[in-house]
């Protein structure tokens, strides 16, 4: 549809992140990868993460 998107993952599911945007036809399909776990994360932690996500998603959506 044209519009930009961006996919937020956590560490372990890089590789499968990877693999879906291959087999989708578009192997350099840019994500946001985050460190894991999100679920047992202080609020301290996780606002943290939420900052560098904002950024990579930035990033991503800016990107030409």
């Amino acid at each position: 549809m044209g519009k930009r998107a961006v996919v937020l993952c956590t560490q372990p599911f890089e590789v499968t992140s990877a693999n879906i945007a291959r087999i989708m036809g578009i192997p350099d399909y840019p994500f946001a990868l985050l460190e894991h776990p999100l679920g047992s994360c202080t609020e301290q932690a996780l606002e943290a993460r939420v900052d560098a996500a904002v950024d990579a998603a930035i990033g991503i959506l800016t990107s030409a």
